[in-house]
């Protein structure tokens, strides 16, 4: 059963953040988690050899913008009181994705639960850059919010888009793990090329057996949807929409096997689009970007 007990919550105290803030709440309190809210200071990040300036003015800076950062930290924290789930706050200086990522593999998290969006009010069709670095480089499961429908008490119906490569399946085990814990149902999509469609038998042929994703699959209502689009992450998002659809659970890369730097298309383009809340994982076969020393464990279980 994937029942994430440590969180992680990078913040950068907009409006944005709090939301995906809230879906973390109601995701953990589930499993009675706990939540690290991770606030990453990028002031000190300079042009490589940069020496920091010693002036008083940015001593007093960075002093009054240490107190603003701890007091925001506590305000979200008293946001998530009495709510089933324990809170501890963190500040760290760096690169916000780099950061990110590496707290998560170093202290092997269950989920980083983050916002597409921050500060800067991107439009719609755009994903800020360190989310959509996050989701392309962590190897721990990531869930990407936006202003749209929140997780509810349970999760009424989850959508699993696949190209039925490994690296695509990868989130089949997911998907029905969550579907199993909320009774509902599960979709497991697959979208051909328009201009040369598949026969639903030949496809139907390559289907995985689900059995060997999670020991309780056959007690989960599964239903198979066939497309057909030019892109798929446009039947995706609309099939989505169409079902009302919970949570869509989606692979970082699929039968492509390209590196951890460049994410599948669908995936980015659902993640930017799509108005549900979206999990990625990611296959094991992809290493750490960023070294760690050998000593560190790097298994995280998701079953």
């Amino acid at each position: 059963m994937y029942a994430p007990k440590k969180i992680l919550v990078p913040t950068d105290f907009s409006r944005h953040a709090e939301e995906a803030l809230e879906h973390a709440v109601i995701l953990g309190a589930r499993h009675q988690a706990e939540l690290t809210l991770l606030h990453v200071d990028e002031f000190a990040v300079g042009p490589l050899g940069a020496r920091e300036d010693p002036s008083a003015a940015v001593a007093a800076y960075r002093k009054e913008k240490t107190e603003f950062i701890l007091k925001n930290l506590r305000a979200l924290a008293r946001l998530c009181e009495g709510r089933n789930v324990s809170v501890r706050t963190a500040v760290k200086e760096g690169r916000a994705y780099k950061v990110i990522v590496e707290e998560g593999e170093r202290e092997a998290y269950d989920l980083v639960v983050l916002s597409t969006r921050g500060l800067t009010h991107l439009s719609q069709n755009l994903t800020g850059s360190t989310s959509e670095r996050v989701v392309r480089l962590s190897r721990q499961p990531v869930l990407s919010v936006q202003q749209g429908p929140r997780l509810g008490g349970a999760i009424g119906s989850v959508l699993c888009p696949t190209d039925l490569s490994p690296a695509g399946n990868v989130g089949i085990s997911y998907a029905l793990s969550i579907a199993r814990q909320g009774n509902g149902v599960l979709y497991i999509q697959y979208v051909s090329e328009l201009e040369q469609p598949e026969p639903v038998e030949a496809i139907r042929q390559r289907l995985p057996d689900l059995k060997e994703h999670h020991p309780e699959a056959d007690r989960v209502r599964v239903e198979y949807v066939f497309d057909r689009d030019v892109e798929a992450s446009n039947s995706i998002i609309r099939f989505a929409e169409d079902r009302d659809v919970s949570l869509i659970v989606m692979s970082t890369h699929g039968k492509k096997g390209l590196r951890r730097v460049y994410i599948g298309n669908n995936t980015a383009e659902v993640v930017r689009q799509s108005r549900r809340p979206v999990l990625t994982v990611m296959h094991p076969f992809h290493k750490r970007v960023f070294s760690r020393p050998a000593t560190e464990r790097t298994d995280v279980p998701f079953v």
